[in-house]
């Protein structure tokens, strides 16, 4: 067999693969325990998502809905990129598989620089996000934008914080440094004493995240890391940074925990191969001991 006709099957298997694999869904377990977390929040579980870009999974997403239904989350969590920048007017089937999950529990959004760039696209009198997030809000999905929700169980709380992270951050090919004071500035200080979950779509910026006093970061972007190869891990970021730090799964700084979920969709490169499969991350809370090790 002639070296072109071998790069030819060798391309169309990659293909095939590809495809069968981002049609695939797995559930990611993680567990983060902390001193700080109220008793009340112990055994809490979080289903995180991120980075569908408007795929559906089965008819109107059913067997993405089904997947969670099943593992009985308190909270479900969106780490950004949920929409396609590229498809504003496909924002609304998203929204609708939302606002379904709320027949759940209490649905909290991030955005990511997907969300973001809708505020670019006019849709008549506001911009696409404008509409986007205003559909989801009216349905009772609740939106962080540079906001901080509080969540209650039994008397206690915890903070769950989105971040919008500035469009200028997403560096192509390069890591942009982040000023200081910038989420200072645009969050403010988190509430002393409380366990704090910190929404940022791009886990590059993970030990500003975790100096800010994070506990929880929750991310995605990554989409795994494209193609994941054996020892190695993901190849390639969209932001076309190779071999990814954090390319998926939890990774840890001081008290801080970052969980990266490498996403259920794709976009400009339209791959997933190497087990690279769509992820649903089930995010299991325990209130460690005194008497236990680390925060």
């Amino acid at each position: 067999m002639g070296l072109i006709a071998l790069g030819a099957l060798t391309a169309g298997g990659l293909v095939l693969r590809s495809e069968y694999e981002k049609k695939q869904l797995r559930v990611c377990r993680y567990e983060i325990a902390s001193r700080r977390l109220p008793q009340s929040f112990d055994g809490v579980r979080m289903v995180m998502l991120a980075d569908l870009h408007g795929r559906s999974f089965g008819e109107d997403n059913c067997r993405l809905y089904e997947t969670i239904r099943s593992l009985k989350p308190h909270y479900i969590l969106t780490a950004g990129d949920m929409i396609l920048k590229t498809r504003p007017l496909d924002t609304e089937r998203t929204a609708r598989f939302l606002y379904r999950l709320t027949r759940l529990c209490p649905v909290y959004c991030g955005n990511g620089n997907h969300e973001l760039e809708l505020r670019r696209v006019k849709a008549g009198r506001q911009t696409a996000y404008d509409w986007y997030a205003g559909s989801l809000r009216e349905k009772e999905v609740k939106i962080l934008s540079d906001e901080t929700a509080v969540l209650c169980r039994d008397g206690e709380k915890i903070d769950v914080t989105g971040l919008d992270l500035g469009l200028g951050y997403y560096g192509k090919g390069f890591h942009v440094p982040m000023r200081p004071d910038y989420l200072d500035r645009k969050l403010g200080r988190p509430e002393p004493g409380h366990f704090h979950i910190l929404i940022g779509h791009y886990p590059n910026y993970f030990p500003e995240y975790a100096n800010w006093g994070a506990d929880l970061v929750l991310a995605g972007h990554m989409h795994g890391g494209t193609v994941r190869l054996p020892s190695l891990g993901g190849l390639m970021s969209p932001n076309y940074e190779f071999f990814p730090l954090y390319d998926g799964g939890l990774y840890r700084r001081g008290r801080s925990a970052m969980v990266v979920s490498r996403g259920l969709g794709t976009h400009s490169v339209n791959v997933r191969v190497g087990g690279n499969y769509p992820e649903v991350s089930l995010i299991c809370l325990k209130r460690r001991g005194r008497a236990g090790n680390g925060d």
